[in-house]
């Protein structure tokens, strides 16, 4: 047998989560202090709930009309732009506070942009997950949704190939 998504993820104890209730200016802190890109947000029992992303606090610093407009497909009136608005680091951190109190369940990424594996997934499938989304892959327990730990080019390239002063030069 070759080898699973399990044998090369990251686990749950060294990956950090973030529980559903937990605020956006605590998403914020988490993020900034552990240099993460994605925080799996994983409830009391270890259920898997979904991502918060460094991405998804960048989209809720932009104006609400600006998402919109992203969102949108086609039509007049659309914003090429936003060099016409001006933000201070005033304006940026009064968007910060604004944004704190939020909760991250209501600010999770979308899940279609989010792939999900069974642990005992084939490897090679994790990769074939990994380059389709771009971006890592969670594992969850089919039944419970327990979240098991995740998948990304980095873990995957540090189990399969060792330390980078083991590689040849």
């Amino acid at each position: 047998m070759g080898l699973t998504c399990a044998d090369v993820m990251v686990p749950p104890e060294k990956q950090q989560t973030i529980r559903p209730e937990a605020s956006v200016a605590e998403a914020l802190r988490m993020i900034r202090t552990s240099r993460a890109r994605f925080l799996p947000v994983v409830d009391a029992t270890g259920r898997y709930v979904g991502v918060f992303s460094s991405p998804t606090l960048v989209k809720l610093i932009l104006p609400q009309a600006a998402t919109i407009e992203m969102a949108a497909s086609s039509g007049s009136g659309r914003l090429g732009n936003l060099r016409f608005l001006g933000l201070s680091r005033e304006d940026f951190a009064a968007q910060l506070d604004r944004l704190g109190g939020q909760r991250v369940a209501d600010n999770l990424s979308r899940p279609e942009n989010i792939p999900m594996a069974d642990p005992a997934t084939p490897v090679l499938e994790g990769i074939r997950l990994i380059y389709k989304f771009k971006r890592h892959v969670m594992l969850v327990e089919p039944g419970s949704g327990r979240f098991v730990g995740t998948l990304s080019a980095n873990s995957l390239l540090d189990q399969v190939l060792g330390p980078i002063d083991d590689l040849p030069e």
